[in-house]
């Protein structure tokens, strides 16, 4: 009787409302588990973007960072060679004498004079003769002072050349110093907006863990349902089972019973036949005494 009781519908009934409660509670925590894994999913989607950007925004900075390091080496070239000239012009120009163009003129006068004394002087013969030696002298230190003003005034015109070119040199490494300073700061603003990228994505991802803990947490108490209504199925599988079998075998008693029964009434009737037998015959008998 207990075991019957055991298998009441009710109880088979209440069982299945468990597995049906059981199935909900994991479907309801599955869905929400989900929802979670799809922010998370849209999160990391963010990150694969910046991350993207970033991959972008590097490549550009490293290009502005070469540009500025090339323009930057050929500033420096520039004002090297810049400085160079005008160390030179410095070394050339020491070697200018100011005063020599008034050296030459000086000697001419001395010249001058030299030769007026001999044409109106009278002069002994040494004294003539040291005064063309004088003068002979005077004419080679002039003419050594020519051409040293001849070279000077090569030396003046290199010069100044030099400082046409030293205006160039220092105009093009201005050029390319304003081209070293658009370039870095070029650069550093797609470095400035990295950062900014980086915190931003350190943030997504912070948020991303959160819901990804979320979603682990939930996840697990659907799956802790889950076995649990697999158990519970498999329960109600297993009491629906042996009340089969109960059915069953009530139903074969009952047939057992039924077949006893039908062959006991059948045995009966082949009792009662006898006995009517025996009482016709016993009838007879007594007919034959008499």
């Amino acid at each position: 009787m207990a075991e019957n009781e055991d298998l009441d519908p009710q109880k088979i009934g209440e069982a299945e409302d468990k597995f049906r409660s059981l199935v909900e509670k994991r479907d309801e925590l599955n869905q929400e588990a989900n929802f979670y894994r799809e922010e998370r999913d849209k999160l990391n989607e963010q990150k694969n973007k910046i991350r993207e950007e970033l991959d972008e925004l590097k490549e550009k900075r490293d290009d502005l960072t070469k540009e500025a390091k090339k323009h930057k080496k050929k500033r420096n070239e520039l004002q090297s060679k810049a400085k160079e000239l005008v160390q030179f012009k410095r070394d050339k120009k020491d070697e200018i004498d100011n005063n020599l163009s008034e050296k030459v003129e000086e000697l001419k006068v001395e010249i001058d004079q030299l030769e007026r004394k001999q044409q109106t002087t009278a002069l002994t013969l040494n004294e003539e003769n040291e005064l063309l030696d004088k003068m002979k002298e005077k004419r080679k230190e002039l003419e050594k002072k020519k051409e040293l003003l001849e070279e000077q005034d090569e030396i003046i015109e290199e010069v100044e050349e030099l400082d046409q070119k030293i205006d160039e040199l220092f105009e093009e490494a201005d050029e390319e110093h304003e081209l070293v300073v658009e370039y870095s700061e070029a650069s550093q603003e797609h470095h400035d907006k990295m950062q900014e990228l980086y915190e931003e994505m350190d943030n997504i991802s912070d948020e991303a863990d959160k819901l990804h803990e979320k979603f682990i947490d939930i996840k697990e108490r659907a799956d802790h349902y889950h076995e649990r209504a697999m158990e519970m199925k498999d329960e109600v599988i297993e009491m629906k089972r042996e009340k089969r079998q109960e059915e069953l075998k009530r139903k074969k008693q009952l047939m057992e019973q039924n077949e006893k029964v039908r062959k006991e009434l059948e045995d009966e009737e082949k009792l009662e036949k006898e006995i009517e037998k025996m009482m016709n015959m016993l009838e007879q008998d007594g007919k034959a005494e008499i």
